[in-house]
């Protein structure tokens, strides 16, 4: 009886009898000394990727079994753990918990009109967010978000004050439920559901009220929404007279428009044109005490703002996975000229009601792998009377209005979670001679330097 030979060289087992299955049973130990080593201790089950990626490579095991191995030692980990067990109630579909943390450099200058003195400073910056989204049975969902700072428009905190700890705000709290696939409904505190651009909405904002959208779809993949959001701006005390005895609201519409056009080399629609009119309009009211990056505590009178966002993105210009988008912006305020001379005390002044964007940027991946990158500039000219300082970008001419000048970003992924992103933003003004708060800005720059890890 001829036993088992080995080859000169590689101690691969050879089996003269095909009766015996050698290379089974060899397969049948390793994958139970695997799961042996595998479930000895709960830490060492939660590192078992590399071992089982090594046993797919090797052949002893396909890719489908490694899944079903993993699936087992998770099961495994969840039902055993001594402590700190994470028990999800059954009627949750999905639940996401994800964030990041950024480092930040920045240096920044600022004028007033009609003085001699540039405000100078740069300052080292820090944000961290944290979020979690659930969806539940029947259409029903909830999130949060966590972040380092008060103010709706920034999430930065600046290192000072001798390495003393950082407080952390509840960005997000909100509820939603999907009856169906042409509604959904919004309340609390949550994601920006309007289509927009910074020029009116400042992208760290999370508005506060109730929100609905409705979608239609059109043909094979064209959709039309219909937006509207019930924003709480500021809770007033009843008690007081006219206007200071209302909440403050801001009413919001918007209806979005998205064309698929052109095709790639399989045959996919891959080109897109988007078009997004809305308007927004405050009641009668009051706001006071916010602690924003620029903000404007008065009345909400002179503001009903017409606005016309939009963008066209043509994909594969260069290669598989590039693309280039064309964007602007539009807005024009029908009461602008209430809203510059008797709100903001410009007697003399011209109402300046419109301010627009135009800009374009070229995208190579879409930023979620290494090596991927993008490049956009945009150009604005924002108006006196034009629009809410509360709610524009915080970062371009420091939130203020009577403003003209671009924003240029770049952004780098040095890992599939972490990127480098450079940001300049440069601003003059428009007209002279201003007094107003919101519009006094002669010019200003700030170069933003940031690392960006996600988790």
């Amino acid at each position: 009886m001829v036993g088992p030979r080995f080859g000169p060289t590689t101690g691969t087992q050879f089996n003269d009898n095909p009766d015996r299955p050698i290379m089974l049973h060899l397969k049948s130990k390793l994958l139970a000394l695997a799961a042996a080593l595998l479930c000895a201790g709960t830490a060492f089950a939660q590192d078992s990727g590399p071992l089982i990626d090594i046993l797919v490579r090797k052949g002893l095991i396909t890719d489908q079994e490694g899944e079903d191995l993993r699936s087992e030692l998770t099961k495994d980990f969840a039902a055993n753990s001594a402590a700190g067990k994470l028990n999800l109630g059954s009627h949750l579909t999905e639940f996401k918990l994800g964030g990041d943390v950024r480092l930040r450099h920045q240096v920044e200058t600022q004028a007033p009109q009609n003085g001699t003195v540039s405000n100078e400073r740069t300052r080292e910056r820090f944000r961290f967010r944290f979020n979690g989204d659930a969806l539940m049975q029947k259409g029903w969902g909830a999130g949060f978000a966590l972040e380092t700072a008060s103010a709706a428009d920034s999430g930065n905190q600046t290192l000072e004050n001798g390495n003393n700890d950082y407080n952390l705000y509840l960005a997000r709290a909100y509820v939603s439920w999907r009856p169906n696939l042409n509604w959904m409904f919004a309340g609390g505190k949550q994601k920006n559901p309007f289509y927009t651009t910074d020029m009116v909405w400042d992208s760290d904002i999370n508005p506060q009220g109730v929100t609905e959208i409705h979608t239609r779809f059109i043909g094979a993949k064209d959709t039309l929404e219909f937006r509207a959001g019930q924003l709480l701006m500021d809770d007033n005390n009843e008690t007081g007279i006219g206007r200071a005895g209302r909440d403050a609201w801001l009413f919001a519409q918007q209806a979005v428009y998205t064309h698929w056009f052109g095709k790639d080399a399989i045959g996919n629609v891959v080109n897109s044109l988007v078009i997004a009119p809305g308007f927004m309009l405050y009641n009668d009211s009051t706001l006071s005490g916010l602690d924003n990056e620029t903000p404007f505590n008065g009345t909400t009178d002179g503001l009903a703002v017409f606005t016309m966002p939009g963008e066209v993105n043509w994909m594969n210009v260069a290669g598989a996975g590039t693309s280039v988008k064309f964007y602007w912006d539009f807005a024009y305020n029908l009461e602008a000229e209430r809203r510059v001379r008797k709100v903001y005390g410009l007697a003399n002044q011209p109402k300046d009601a419109a301010a627009w964007l135009v800009g374009v940027g070229y995208n190579f991946g879409t930023g979620k792998v290494q090596g991927d990158y993008s490049v956009k500039l945009d150009y604005r000219s924002l108006g006196t009377g034009s629009l809410d300082v509360n709610l524009s970008d915080s970062d371009w001419a420091f939130g203020r209005v009577n403003q003209e000048g671009f924003k240029l970003a770049a952004a780098y992924n040095l890992t599939d979670f972490a990127s480098f992103n450079a940001t300049y933003f440069h601003t003059t003004d428009k007209r002279e001679t201003q007094t107003s708060a919101v519009s006094n800005l002669d010019h200003s720059q700030i170069l933003q330097l940031d690392l960006v890890v996600k988790f």
